[in-house]
């Protein structure tokens, strides 16, 4: 594993504060790196210091007390969630992830986006605004050049892909934000899985997959 979310990526989901898509793929990175794992510990660490030292205004404790009982809500959704979940450890599918999408990629109901790349549209808690996409690449396929109108996160399942920026194989994370463009290309001999968050529509430079942009949802 060479690829490893941003560090200030790492500090927003120990805060608490990086979205639920962001989180997921985070959670399911973390789970086979040390690395990506020691750095939420620490700032989980700092924190729970920081916390224990301030002394909030009337407004302040307010906002914590809000902001105490939305983690508490979702503390206890995500125990529910565990607890009724049967989760299969031996798949290579991240424990974090089976409840969304299964335990064998065989099993997914994949529907066609183009040629050579299916998809599957991840709804996390019936919210609309938050959405994970599963894409599976054959070989050698070349993903058309886009750039992005927010930050990109891409996790890899199966297979590899490169683009111009590195080489990216299961368990890594590839991020980029809204003014980088790149043009990913499966390298494996298998399948290329991976799972993607984006904070919003990719643009993409061929004018064709820009217009179809509304049917591909990406």
């Amino acid at each position: 594993m060479k690829h490893h979310p941003d560090p200030a990526t790492l500090l927003e989901y120990a805060s608490g504060t990086l979205s639920t898509p962001f989180s997921i793929l985070v959670s399911a990175h973390i789970e086979t790196c040390d690395e990506s794992k020691q750095i939420v510990k620490i700032g989980e660490e700092i924190g729970g210091d920081y916390i224990d030292n301030i002394e909030p205004n009337e407004e302040q404790t307010i906002d914590y007390s809000a902001f105490l009982k939305k983690l508490d809500s979702n503390e206890l959704k995500n125990k529910n969630k565990k607890q009724e979940y049967n989760y299969d450890r031996k798949s290579v599918i991240p424990s974090v992830l089976q409840p969304y999408i299964g335990q064998n990629f065989n099993n997914i109901n994949w529907s066609f986006l183009s040629f050579g790349i299916k998809k599957y549209q991840v709804n996390i808690d019936n919210d609309p605004g938050n959405t994970l996409t599963l894409l599976k690449i054959r070989p050698k396929k070349k993903i058309p050049a886009h750039g992005h109108t927010g930050r990109e996160m891409t996790l890899v399942l199966q297979g590899s892909f490169d683009d111009e920026h590195g080489s990216y194989a299961s368990g890594d994370i590839a991020e980029h934000d809204g003014v980088e463009t790149h043009q990913p290309f499966v390298s494996s001999d298998e399948d290329c899985i991976c799972i993607i968050s984006t904070e919003g529509p990719l643009i993409f430079n061929n004018f064709l997959a820009n217009k179809l942009q509304s049917l591909i949802r990406i």
